[in-house]
C-alpha cells in the first residue's frame, strides 16, 4: 500500500510538473510573439515618421516662401506681384505659391492607427506612447485644422472680393504664419519621437 501511495504521488508530481512546465513554454512563447510584435509597430511606425519627416521638411520650405512672398506684397516690396493679383478675376493662388500645390504628399498615420487597434501599443512604455501622441495630434491638428482655415478661407467668397487685397492678404499671411509655426513645432516632435524609439 505504501509502495502504491509512493507510485502515485511521484506519477502525480510529475503530471503536475509537466503542466507548469507546458504553461512556462506556453508562456515564453506568447512573451516573445507579443515582443515580436511590439518591435515590428515600433518599427513601423519609426519608418511613417521618417517618411513624413521629409514631406514636412518639403512643406515647410514651401509654406515658407509663400509666407514670405506674401509679406513682400504687404511691405511693398513686390508691387509687381501686387498687381498680377488684382488684375486677375478672383483671387489667384497659384500667385502666392509660385504656381505650385499647397500640398504636395500627406502625412500618414497608418502604422500609430495600427498599433491602437490591434491593442499592441499597450506594451509601449509612457514616455514612448506620450512622444506619439504628441506628434500624432500635431500631425492632426496641421492637416485637419490648420490646412483647411487656410483653403475655407480661399474658398469664401470674401477671399475673392480684389478691391480689399491688403485685407485678404493678411488673412492669408497670419494663416501661413500659424502654419509654418506649427510645422516647425513638429519637426522638433518627430526628432524627439524617433530619437525615443531607437533608444
Amino acid at each position: 500500500m505504501k509502495h502504491k501511495y509512493k507510485k502515485y504521488l511521484a506519477e502525480g508530481t510529475l503530471i503536475i510538473f509537466s503542466v507548469l512546465f507546458a504553461l512556462f513554454i506556453n508562456k515564453l512563447f506568447d512573451d516573445y510573439q507579443t515582443a515580436s510584435r511590439k518591435e515590428i509597430a515600433l518599427q513601423s511606425i519609426r519608418k511613417e515618421l521618417y517618411k513624413n519627416q521629409e514631406i514636412l521638411k518639403n512643406w515647410k520650405e514651401r509654406h515658407i516662401k509663400i509666407r514670405n512672398r506674401i509679406s513682400a506684397i504687404l511691405e511693398g516690396k513686390n508691387n509687381g506681384l501686387k498687381e498680377d493679383l488684382k488684375n486677375q478675376p478672383y483671387l489667384n493662388l497659384g500667385i502666392l505659391t509660385g504656381n505650385e500645390s499647397l500640398i504636395d504628399a500627406i502625412l500618414t498615420d497608418t502604422a500609430w492607427e495600427s498599433a491602437k487597434s490591434t491593442g499592441i501599443i499597450s506594451e509601449f512604455d509612457f514616455e514612448t506612447i506620450q512622444q506619439l501622441t504628441n506628434v500624432y495630434s500635431m500631425q492632426e491638428e496641421i492637416t485637419q485644422k490648420t490646412i483647411e482655415k487656410i483653403l475655407d478661407y480661399y474658398f469664401n467668397s470674401e477671399a475673392h472680393d480684389l478691391e480689399n487685397i491688403d485685407k485678404i492678404l493678411i488673412q492669408f499671411q497670419l494663416r501661413f504664419w500659424e502654419l509654418t509655426g506649427q510645422e516647425e513645432l513638429i519637426s522638433s516632435l518627430y526628432k524627439e519621437a524617433i530619437e525615443q524609439i531607437e533608444e
